[in-house]
């Protein structure tokens, strides 16, 4: 194939190569990397641009690895939203994402959720570093450990001394790449909703003095989510809409799908090339939230607005330093002098990662319909790239 067929991977011969590739990937994944070697993977860039000309290069380079089925970016440039869709919805067929394609946010999720909390933190209702078990609904004595009960601060930087999950995971963790740890973790979680993570909440034993030490754990954001149902008096999804999904006119985000919405959610698979479930119960305000990405543009450059006090309040350094450190939810980092601020998600069949640029003004939200090893990271570095290489006013060579 000639560099300029290649150009176009969108052309009819170029989609048609991409659908048998597809249909190979079911009978021999060396077939498929002979088949792809000539071609682009299949996008709507139009490749104008040197920000257009930098999103294709990383995003090509992100396919050479194979496990990797698709990929939906936008970037925001001054407010502006640039929308790029790869790959394919489904290793079935060739069916590129759009902007109104649904992905599984997975731990994405809880930047939403520390935002809610930084709101409360504005409107008076929580305090950063109180006993968070004045916002819970019941008594929960024991959520404390040597007399250091949890906090605000503790949960949104996983340092509360939380387990990672409850019910509890560690013992399918240790061994997540067995063939059958998708079914386990499903089973373990069959209908264990609101009420039974409550129950089970009382009989929850911290593992460290909260402060201590940092583990990570889903199970402090499903704490911050009670938390802000109490202190608003309504249940989370309520209050995420109210405040964050409403606002932002974010139609297509919420915590579960209608059949209008289901029929936009792309297949996910997990690193065995097997179709994830839809939904994973008890993932709420830790990892439970579904998007599009015309709508993760809305988000990402409402995260972008440093005139929103609860927004600003979410970024501002909690533990460590602006440099590496943890703000609510968010990881704090350093690019040649500049903050960077990011957060990363992975469920059982799709990967996310949203990365803000503050001082430029320039912010990223990725998301892949794969949970293939390294994928989030792979994320992080097409936005690096791109931020790197994607600027006006430097040049791009093809």
């Amino acid at each position: 194939m000639t560099k300029q067929v290649a150009r176009d991977a969108t052309s009819p011969a170029c989609t048609l190569c991409w659908l048998a590739c597809v249909t190979v990937l079911l009978y021999s994944a060396a077939s498929l990397v002979a088949c792809t070697a000539t071609t682009r993977t299949p996008s709507d860039n139009p490749r104008h641009s040197a920000l257009d000309r930098a999103v294709d290069r990383a995003a090509n380079d992100y396919f050479r690895n194979r496990c990797h089925v698709g990929v939906s970016i936008v970037v925001i440039e001054a407010g502006q939203p640039h929308f790029y869709d790869y790959g394919s919805t489904s290793r079935d067929k060739a069916a590129l994402a759009t902007p109104q394609s649904i992905y599984e946010l997975a731990s994405v999720t809880k930047t939403f959720t520390a935002t809610l909390a930084a709101q409360a933190l504005v409107d008076g209702r929580m305090s950063l570093d109180g006993d968070f078990r004045n916002d819970l609904p019941g008594d929960f004595g024991n959520l404390a450990w040597k007399g250091q009960p949890i906090t605000l601060r503790t949960l949104a930087t996983h340092y509360s001394g939380m387990p990672r999950d409850i019910p509890d995971t560690d013992a399918l963790f240790a061994n997540k790449n067995a063939p059958d740890f998708i079914a386990r973790m499903v089973a373990l979680n069959r209908g264990f909703g609101r009420e039974q993570f409550l129950a089970a909440l009382h009989d929850t034993r911290l593992r460290s003095t909260p402060g201590e030490k940092q583990v990570y754990s889903n199970a402090g954001f499903l704490v911050i989510g009670l938390g802000l149902e109490k202190v608003y008096g309504k249940p989370f999804d309520q209050v995420l809409r109210q405040y964050i999904t409403q606002p932002l006119g974010m139609a297509s985000t919420g915590l579960t799908l209608d059949d209008g919405e289901r029929s936009r959610l792309v297949n996910g698979y997990d690193g065995y090339d097997r179709a994830a479930p839809y939904h994973a119960q008890n993932a709420g305000a830790a990892w439970g939230l579904y998007a599009s990405t015309e709508d993760m543009a809305r988000y990402v450059r409402w995260q972008l607005d440093g005139n929103d006090p609860a927004v600003r309040l979410s970024h501002q350094v909690l533990t460590g330093s602006t440099d590496d450190g943890e703000a609510m939810a968010w990881n704090l980092g350093n690019d040649q002098g500049q903050p960077v601020i990011s957060h990363s998600g992975g469920s059982f069949g799709m990967s996310s990662q949203v990365v803000l640029y503050p001082k430029q003004h320039e912010g990223f939200a990725l998301l892949a319909n794969d949970a293939c090893e390294g994928t989030e990271g792979a994320l992080k570095a097409i936005a690096e790239a791109v931020h790197q290489n994607g600027s006006p006013t430097k040049t791009a060579v093809d």
